[in-house]
């Protein structure tokens, strides 16, 4: 009787990364959900690691292991990047991606970068040149309020400039001041 007690109170999780013990006269194998889980998971990760090959359920093939991202993967590489590229497609693609980005980064939906566009012409906000590519959309980055759309240049040169008015018109009177000079000079210069 006293071995049958002693045995229960010795009894330990299941998972082999947990091991703490488990309460007297439980049944249970683990002390937790996750414990299940983690350790269902490192189970078949233990015995997909001794496969040298195995069979896709996508393209039914027999594959050699090294052609899985991972040995505990069910499909082949192949399969899964067309299972992916299947569901990117499904749901919009880059539009969809796109429209993520603007959401997540900028709180804005794609209507309303759509309605930014149509009221900026399709335009830069700053060069007012069309852009063969999606404008970009600004934002200051101390507040994260947006501000207009812009072309790609104009977009990273207020970012390289740290979006500081003084370090920018400095860069303009540099540029003024080293302008090359008329070119009627270089006509000049060409006949002599």
């Amino acid at each position: 009787m006293q071995e049958a007690l002693t045995a229960d109170l010795e009894r330990k999780c299941g998972n082999p990364e947990c091991g703490r013990p488990l309460p007297g006269g439980s049944r249970t194998l683990y002390c937790s959900v996750p414990c299940r889980t983690r350790a269902g998971h490192i189970r078949r990760r233990e015995e997909a690691s001794k496969l040298t090959h195995k069979v896709c359920p996508d393209c039914q093939l027999d594959k050699p292991i090294d052609q899985y991202t991972n040995p505990w993967v069910h499909y082949c590489r192949v399969c899964t990047n067309a299972r992916q590229r299947e569901r990117y497609i499904a749901k919009g693609g880059s539009d969809y991606a796109y429209a993520q980005s603007l959401k997540y980064n900028y709180g804005l939906t794609m209507e309303e970068y759509l309605d930014r566009v149509e009221r900026q012409g399709g335009r830069c906000a700053i060069c007012r040149e069309a852009s063969p590519q999606r404008l970009h959309v600004d934002h200051n980055h101390q507040t994260g309020a947006v501000r207009d759309l812009l072309c790609e240049w104009c977009n990273h040169a207020i970012g390289k400039a740290r979006d500081d008015p003084a370090r920018l018109r400095a860069m303009a009177d540099y540029l003024e001041r080293h302008a090359e000079p008329a070119s009627q000079d270089r006509l000049d210069a060409a006949d002599a």
